[in-house]
């Protein structure tokens, strides 16, 4: 039975992959809600009951004030508290924001007066700064260092197809997986107010960004055996040329493609799967924070798999020359 040929429908997986990412990154960013550790906090504790009276009326102060903080209440230690997420600027912010709380606490009777604010402490977001940061230099440094391994891992199949296109659809295919993931991921802060992006986002972000470049090198690793195994059998039919008057086989640079992707897909899908198994373990009995760090990491499993075979060989055998290699019938 003839294999389907993923290859020859690569207009079809890149423009899917197009739309999606282009949905993807405009879907996350119209909703996103960064987490307190980015944003910073002001908490408020208070010995009188915080109804969402109090909350509301807090909320449209600070409005008037021009600031689009996010209010919500809770408790610590027994007492009520209010809790502004908002990004301090300096502290002159913080005592505008801080005078209009106390007067809305005020003005709405919650307090009768300044006593009963039995702790107002401000967070700034220097957790979320530091995650930023040691996740930018670990995604640069990461993503140099694997561009350098392509270059000199592939290098002996430059004939056919460049080492340095390999490391950029490399790279491109890691903003796939994050951009499809952020999808679902806006989805959901869309409809629960509550799911914002965290530190746990960025954890499992970077987690599963090398999962998929691990994948996606593996596909092209079996590409480059299966190239380098026809430039081998074309130097030695070279060399036999003269002796048996045969035309030079071309190079079949799809059927190699779409031979390299059905040899690895057992195996990818195989590795995917059971990530997914254990995955599905954590999250059905995983609380709270292993919870959210299981739901992320199901997401970008799934957007790794796809993406390593729907992108990521189709998107190199198009910047490789391959559909002009097909309309030219080489």
């Amino acid at each position: 039975m003839k294999q389907f040929s993923i290859i020859r429908k690569t207009p079809v997986w890149l423009s899917i992959g197009a739309v999606v990412m282009i949905g993807s990154l405009f879907m996350f960013f119209s909703h996103l809600r960064p987490s307190i550790q980015f944003t910073g906090w002001m908490e408020v504790v208070v010995d009188q009951e915080v109804d969402d009276a109090s909350v509301t009326r807090v909320q449209e102060s600070l409005t008037a004030e021009w600031y689009e903080a996010l209010v919500s209440r809770g408790t610590k230690d027994g007492f009520w508290k209010i809790v502004v997420q908002q990004e301090f600027a300096s502290n002159d912010e913080v005592s505008v924001v801080t005078s209009a709380v106390q007067d809305a606490l005020l003005d709405g009777g919650t307090i009768q007066n300044k006593d009963q604010i039995l702790e107002l402490s401000i967070i700034w977001p220097s957790i979320g700064d530091y995650i930023t940061r040691s996740a930018k230099s670990a995604l640069i440094r990461g993503t140099v260092l694997m561009a350098v391994y392509i270059l000199f891992a592939f290098s002996g199949m430059r004939k056919v197809i460049s080492p340095l296109l390999l490391a950029v659809v490399t790279i491109v295919t890691m903003i796939f997986d994050v951009s499809f993931a952020s999808w679902i991921y806006g989805i959901s802060m869309a409809m629960n107010p509550a799911i914002q992006v965290d530190t746990i986002f960025i954890i499992a972000l970077l987690t599963v960004m090398w999962y998929s470049i691990n994948d996606t090198i593996v596909i092209f690793d079996r590409i480059r055996e299966n190239t380098l195994d026809y430039l081998d059998a074309s130097d030695e039919e070279e060399s036999n040329k003269k002796k048996k008057k045969a035309p030079k086989k071309a190079f079949n640079r799809q059927e190699v493609f779409d031979t390299s992707l059905w040899q690895t897909m057992r195996r990818s899908l195989a590795t995917s799967i059971s990530t997914l198994l254990v995955i599905a373990a954590m999250y059905i009995f995983g609380t709270g924070i292993l919870k959210m760090f299981a739901f992320t990491l199901w997401m970008w499993v799934i957007a790794g798999t796809y993406s390593s075979i729907f992108v990521a060989a189709p998107l190199a055998y198009f910047l490789s020359g391959g559909m002009q290699s097909d309309e030219n019938g080489e």
